[in-house]
Order: C-alpha cells, then sequence, then structure tokens
C-alpha cells in the first residue's frame, strides 16, 4: 500500500467513524478534517465532495458486513440458509448504526449525482452468498424448491434490509414501536423466510 492509499484509507475510516457515530447530515467535510488532523484541501484532494467520500464509506462497510453473510462449508444445507439471514440479525445486534448509515445513504443517494456502480456490484455479492447455500441446501435435500430463487432472494433481503434500516434509524416515534423487542422482530420476519426454506 502507496503512502496515498495508506492516507486515503485513513481518511475513510475516519469518516466512516463519523458518519456511524453521528449522522450523514451531521457529519461535514470540516469535521472529517478536524478528526483526522487533515485539512479539507486535503480531503478534496482523494475526494471531490462528500457523495464520493460516502461511496467509499458504504463501500468499506459493504467489505466487513459481506464477509458475515458468506457461510462456509461443504455441505451446510439449510444450516448455512440460516446462518445467512441470521447475519441480518447479528449485525443489527452487534451495529445497529450501520443500517442507520444504511438508510441515511440512501436517502443521500436519491438526491443523485452519485456514482453507484461499483456499490451496485459489489451488492451481488450477498445475492452469490445465498445462492451458494441454497444450492448446497437442494442438493443435501434440506431446502425446498422456490418457483424463482432469485426473486425469493431480493423479496427476503428488501424486506429484512428494510425492516432492520426502519428499527435502527427511525427509533420508537410512535408507543407502537416500543411495544415488541427490535431484535424479536427481526427473529420473527428471518423465521417466516426459513419456514418458507425448509424441507
Amino acid at each position: 500500500m502507496t503512502l496515498l492509499d495508506a492516507k486515503r484509507k485513513f481518511v475513510i475510516d475516519t469518516a466512516t467513524d463519523l458518519f456511524l457515530e453521528r449522522s450523514i447530515g451531521a457529519v461535514t467535510i470540516r469535521d472529517i478534517a478536524a478528526a483526522s488532523g487533515l485539512g479539507e484541501a486535503t480531503i478534496y484532494r482523494y475526494f471531490s465532495g462528500k457523495g464520493e467520500l460516502l461511496v467509499a464509506c458504504a463501500l468499506g462497510l459493504q467489505e466487513a458486513v459481506v464477509k458475515r453473510f458468506a457461510v462456509e462449508g461443504e455441505s451446510l444445507g439449510f444450516e448455512g440458509i440460516e446462518r445467512f439471514y441470521m447475519a441480518y440479525l447479528d449485525t443489527f445486534r452487534e451495529t445497529p448504526s450501520l443500517y442507520r448509515f444504511l438508510s441515511e445513504f440512501d436517502a443521500y443517494c436519491i438526491g443523485g449525482g452519485v456514482d453507484l456502480d461499483e456499490y451496485a456490484d459489489n451488492i451481488d455479492r450477498f445475492k452469490e452468498a445465498f445462492t451458494s447455500v441454497y444450492k448446497k441446501g437442494l442438493a443435501d435435500g434440506s431446502v425446498k424448491r422456490v418457483p424463482d430463487p432469485e426473486l425469493f432472494y431480493y423479496s427476503t433481503a428488501h424486506a429484512l434490509l428494510s425492516l432492520c434500516k426502519k428499527l435502527a434509524a427511525e427509533g420508537a416515534l410512535i408507543r407502537q414501536d416500543a411495544a415488541v423487542d427490535k431484535s424479536a422482530e427481526i427473529r420473527t420476519l428471518i423465521g417466516v423466510i426459513l419456514s418458507a426454506l425448509k424441507a
């Protein structure tokens, strides 16, 4: 790693910590420069603006999280599917601020002007992890065949991700939000998904 790469990574790590601690809207380039001990001009030398830096932070977080979803093992079958979906809950329990970040990141990107190609390409790694354990489950007979595995994956991944982001970002707006444990809500949705797959 060159010195330039090391400084760039340091800026990304510093910015990521700030975004997770506060929020995307509450953190400025000036804040990142101050926290990293660098000048604002140095930050802009590495990133054209906040949007490009946000994508770099999102890519770094994606890299850290994808390892959790990549289920290793030759023939895990249904157990691999279960581990894959439980990774949503494990991430929520350990780093709820990650889901809050993703919610804010989505809202920020809706405004446009952000290149999401590399980020979108990396999203496929989650689908590949699911597909791998799904096929192993079909092969050992522990998983039911679904009519359209890709549709099943996207529907369930979006449902879980949306629930995790909502619970992490919104907190308890109304009294009903506090009526049930957040982890239990996520676990319940995972249970519904798993019941549709278990042979």
